[in-house]
């Protein structure tokens, strides 16, 4: 058994192993003083401050924008997502760095994944000390005269600390294989109105060809990708991917559902004006939506609305193709009509042997609180649920609501 004392101990080692990981990364210009802290003294520090700026959330991301453009023009092009999505995320993620920085196994992955999704646009070191002085102005402007030497030195530190582990990041995933691939549209044809299916060929990257990977495109069965069009450069927007990889070489083509969008975004150039030659860029593989392991759960749910039955179908190719044949039910949710996937998804049925499918239009929950109410008696149920915000929250509390296993859920967001 560890003791509170003992587990204090055990957080204050890994911080010192990850302040010295900090340290190894010297030669990327963004300078730490993480190591002259306590660990407690540090968040402490900063999150006090950053209680003064919560209220303030919406307001201070934008006066950040602000302060970060005007004293860095040439960066607003990376900048593609309208003003108001582009404040919440940066203050979503603050927000969740600051409270997860006495929680490593939390915090690490966090901003690994984070830097991650952030290479395709190439940023470097002097990127991110860029943000971090901006980051800096914009909390010192929010704490008014609270704003002392001793939190801007906490903050700054802080703040190397989090850069670093990024750069490092990065630095390791760089070595592997490119951010994005050049792609070649294959295929593209209209599966239901407003939305088309699209294969692109992603072409072999000679500069890794010696690496593990032959610089292939690889991805797994529940993963999504960024993908820009020549028609919107520096604009990427996420799609899963619709099937599951063919073998483990990579090189595969890929393939995504499309549906209709905004005016003048990326789906609505994919949708209306895109054609087979067409060149993509497509980002490296993200992502760990999946079934839960045979090990953990007898039988499986999947609930999908519109094209986020996509990754749906993937898992379940995979899963055949495996052997995994659990009990599976797939609830489909539709705004209008029949799901344009259903008639796909009855084939993958009639190969698994032990698969349904529902189509429900409008709200799936009445079906997902009926799944769930059979847990105990039909054995453990692992799901996936793939759609909007409250689909998926709502779908996921009727489940945690019913017994399942939180750890057994697996969940996709888009809106």
């Amino acid at each position: 058994m560890v003791t509170a004392e003992q587990g204090t101990l055990q957080k204050q080692d890994a911080y010192a192993d990850f302040d010295a990981s900090c340290d190894a990364e010297a030669e990327s210009g963004i300078a730490t003083d993480a190591a002259q802290w306590a660990q407690e003294d540090l968040i402490a520090q900063i999150r006090e401050s950053f209680a003064l700026i919560e209220p303030y959330g919406p307001e201070a991301a934008a006066w950040f924008y602000e302060h970060f453009f005007a004293a860095n023009p040439r960066y607003r092009k990376y900048f593609s997502a309208d003003a108001a999505t582009q404040h919440r995320r940066l203050f979503q993620a603050v927000q969740r760095i600051v409270g997860d920085l006495d929680k490593l196994d939390e915090f690490l992955p966090y901003l690994r994944r984070l830097a991650l999704r952030h290479r395709k646009f190439g940023l470097r070191a002097a990127h991110y000390q860029a943000f971090g002085a901006s980051l800096l102005a914009a909390v010192a402007q929010y704490c008014g005269d609270q704003w002392t030497e001793r939190t801007n030195a906490a903050w700054d530190a802080g703040y190397g600390l989090v850069a670093n582990v990024m750069l490092d990041a990065v630095a390791e995933a760089d070595a592997l294989g490119p951010a994005y691939w050049e792609a070649e549209v294959v295929a593209h044809e209209t599966l239901a109105d407003g939305i088309v299916r699209v294969v692109a060929q992603p072409v072999v990257d000679s500069r890794f060809a010696e690496s593990e990977h032959k610089g292939a495109y690889r991805y797994v069965a529940g993963q999504y990708s960024a993908v820009e069009t020549a028609a919107l450069p520096r604009v990427w927007r996420d799609f899963s991917f619709a099937t599951r990889p063919s073998g483990d070489s990579g090189g595969d083509e890929v393939e995504f559902h499309v549906q209709l969008g905004r005016c003048g975004g990326v789906s609505e150039v994919l949708v209306n004006q895109t054609a087979v030659g067409d060149r993509l860029r497509i980002a490296a593989a993200e992502g760990e939506l999946a079934f839960p392991g045979p090990d953990r759960t007898s039988r499986l749910l999947a609930v999908a609305h519109g094209t986020g039955a996509a990754p749906v179908h993937a898992l379940i190719q995979h899963a055949i193709a495996a052997g995994d044949l659990r009990p599976l039910t797939v609830v489909l949710a539709s705004d209008d009509g029949p799901h344009y996937l259903a008639g796909a998804l009855r084939a993958l049925a009639e190969e698994h042997g032990e698969m349904t499918v529902e189509e429900v239009v409008g709200d799936p929950l009445a079906a997902v609180h009926a799944h769930a109410a059979a847990s105990d008696a039909q054995g453990a149920c692992g799901a996936v649920l793939v759609g909007p915000s409250a689909l998926v929250d709502e779908s996921r509390s009727a489940l945690l609501a019913a017994g399942v296993d939180p750890e057994a859920v697996s969940s996709d967001l888009f809106d």
